[in-house]
């Protein structure tokens, strides 16, 4: 099937040889040029640097085969556009922690607080699935009249039907009526359970987040300049690694699109070509024959 393609492509061993190729270039080209950007600041050759590291990318990934010189000229030149400034402000006052945005001090330094969160949110949704189970209950909810559905709508909603059935007591009501307030009552219920819940784990999830904001905001005051460092150079690896991630999905969706275009070229076998021809034939033989231009006598 043509929605296989992509699957089976991408599953290629050949093809996944040729990006851990590529991947393996990048990183020996990365160790290469890293000890000349750990001795940017007070050197002024940040053009040369330029130069020789773009010719450097060239010279590992090009033997490679697949890219281009124009399409590794412009992996370094996004590369080099997203980080410039980094560089400049590098070469003219060191390892500055204002390159350094929260997010990365979050990355590396938190990653249980990080897991904690995912599974409060993942619970938070979890809930309000359960919730919105809840509130499906109530069938008889006019949505252009009343909006959409939520729990304090719909608790105040069920809470004016209780009252409308009038019945003051069980020994005043009728079986029918009975049976509807405990109903009303479950419901009511249920979903203030589950709303109460809802909003105790948001709670959570908000103390959460503040608390990180905090650690992070006191993180980036304490980091020494070697984390500093660290941080910084991990994130210009991983820009670059990014840039040739794009450049090698692009060449693999070329192939893909030309293996499908094959498929749509070629689905129909040469044998079903052959008998769709000879069906077509007999109706015209039969056409002919009928208009008196064909006869089999």
């Amino acid at each position: 099937h043509k929605s296989q393609i992509k699957e089976t492509i991408e599953k290629t061993e050949s093809i996944k040889s040729k990006i851990s190729e590529h991947k393996e270039k990048l990183t020996h080209w990365w160790e290469e040029i890293k000890p000349q950007i750990v001795t940017f600041y007070g050197n002024n050759n940040l053009w040369s640097f330029r130069d020789n590291t773009m010719k450097q990318l060239k010279e590992i990934l090009l033997p490679l085969g697949l890219l281009d010189e124009f399409k590794i000229a412009g992996i370094f030149a996004n590369w080099w556009e997203d980080l410039k400034y980094d560089f400049k402000t590098i070469v003219s006052a060191g390892w500055s922690k204002s390159l350094i945005d929260d997010e990365m001090i979050k990355q590396k330094f938190f990653s249980s607080e990080i897991g904690e969160i995912d599974e409060l949110e993942s619970k938070i949704a979890e809930i309000e699935s359960e919730l919105n189970e809840i509130l499906e209950e109530v069938e008889d909810w006019d949505e252009e009249e009343e909006g959409n559905k939520t729990a304090g709508k719909l608790k105040a909603y069920l809470e004016k039907n209780l009252k409308e059935l009038g019945v003051m007591s069980y020994e005043l009501a009728v079986e029918g009526s009975i049976k509807e307030i405990e109903k009303l009552k479950d419901l009511i219920t249920r979903i203030d359970n589950k709303d109460k819940e809802l909003k105790k784990v948001r709670k959570e999830l908000t103390n959460k987040e503040k608390e990180l904001e905090k650690k992070i905001s006191n993180k980036r005051e304490t980091l020494t300049e070697q984390e500093t460092k660290e941080l910084l150079l991990e994130k210009f690896f991983n820009l670059i690694d990014e840039q040739l991630n794009k450049y090698l999905n692009a060449e693999k969706k070329e192939v893909i699109k030309i293996f499908e275009n094959l498929w749509d070229k070629y689905k129909v076998s040469l044998n079903e070509l052959k008998q769709l021809r000879d069906e077509e034939i007999k109706k015209l033989d039969e056409f002919l024959e009928k208009l008196g231009y064909l006869s089999y006598e």
